[in-house]
């Protein structure tokens, strides 16, 4: 009896981990609820002097802000770099940490990264507490911006300021006419919108299936629109 008794113990207990995906399944919808007029994404891949990095949850409401998890099964060893790295291109950044693994202390994080505990509710939902906002961050710069955009997307934004561009120009060449042609503040304003309509049909396919097991699936099968500037020409 007590064999019995202590591995239900231990089923229970390991039923109640909740590993990254769980936890990024139920970010998304606490964010939903939280923010308004917005695009959601996941697994967002960026260049950073870090190295690559990938946001497991991107939002754009006005602002570009990341969220990065580490759920019961995670480690913090590659934390620093991370969140250094998403502090060069997101205006935000926040450590969405499981509670039962991770203390705010533990953390230890700079100033400017914010900080959401995740943990078990009474009735066996995953709930959300923000225990320290983000400062927003300025350091994304015109070259960053240029690099992260498509080759259409640069050929668009230069367009709207009147400079002629050839099909036979290469990506580097049109960064670097992008670096000339759009100052600090209105490249931050560009990566806002192509967060929020690059990854809009992903976020609207979500939308539609939110509350069944697919959802996180609905972000990845329709990762990114390509057509989107097609549509604003339209």
């Amino acid at each position: 009896m007590n064999i019995n008794h202590k591995a239900k113990n231990a089923y229970r207990t390991e039923m109640k981990r909740a590993d990254a995906k769980a936890i990024t399944h139920a970010l998304i919808k606490w964010l939903d609820n939280r923010y308004q007029d917005k695009t959601i994404t996941t697994e967002m891949s960026v260049n950073t002097s870090y190295g690559t990095k990938v946001a497991d949850v991107v939002i754009s409401n006005g602002h570009a802000i990341a969220f990065e998890v580490k759920s019961d099964f995670d480690t913090t060893t590659r934390l620093n770099e991370q969140i250094n790295g998403f502090s060069e291109i997101f205006e935000y950044v926040y450590v969405v940490f499981w509670k039962e693994r991770f203390s705010i202390e533990e953390l230890n994080l700079p100033t400017n990264i914010g900080a959401v505990e995740a943990y078990w509710s009474k009735n066996g939902t995953l709930h959300f507490n923000l225990i320290k906002k983000a400062k927003i961050n300025r350091f994304l710069t015109p070259v960053v911006v240029g690099n992260l955009l498509w080759k259409s997307e640069l050929e668009y934004f230069l367009h709207l300021k009147n400079t002629i561009t050839k099909k036979s120009h290469d990506k580097s060449t049109l960064v670097n006419l992008f670096i000339k042609n759009y100052n600090k503040q209105e490249s931050v304003k560009i990566f806002r919108f192509i967060i929020k309509k690059r990854f809009e049909k992903g976020y609207l396919a979500y939308q539609q299936v939110k509350h069944t097991t697919d959802a996180l699936r609905a972000f990845i099968q329709f990762k990114t629109d390509k057509d989107y500037l097609l549509k604003l020409q339209a």
